[in-house]
């Protein structure tokens, strides 16, 4: 029995390998693909060595696994960024709201030692504030 393509392209497609691999499995295997035409001996050794699809294994599922933890601690750190930021901004405010309540609270102060001398001082009657 024999197998027979119309293109080089055909075969490429058959085997599931792109036309580069067939030159090269072709040459390693001393097979002539002028010819389109292949014995079931030669057809047995082209698809024999066809690469087997990549099975996933476990490192996969740990590395797919890993990498998925690190982005969730990225997307985590970028959250704790962003919230330490907003802190600090309400930090700042804080302070200076803290500093104008003790300034008003020192304006506040000086006026009630003011007014406190000027009560503290004896009053002085109409004839002596009239003849100083």
């Amino acid at each position: 029995m024999t197998h027979d393509f119309d293109s080089i392209i055909a075969i490429s497609e058959e085997l599931e390998i792109s036309r580069q691999a067939l030159y090269r499995k072709a040459s390693r295997l001393n097979i002539d693909l002028s010819k389109k035409s292949f014995t079931e001996k030669e057809w047995q050794l082209l698809v024999s060595t066809k690469r087997q699809p990549k099975v996933s294994t476990s490192s996969d599922y740990v590395d797919t696994f890993t990498a998925q933890q690190l982005a969730e601690k990225d997307d985590l750190i970028n959250y704790l960024k962003s919230q330490i930021k907003e802190k600090d901004k309400q930090i700042d405010h804080a302070q200076q709201l803290q500093l104008i309540a003790e300034q008003r609270l020192t304006e506040t102060t000086k006026t009630l030692i003011a007014y406190q001398e000027k009560e503290n001082q004896p009053r002085k009657g109409f004839w002596q504030r009239l003849f100083k």
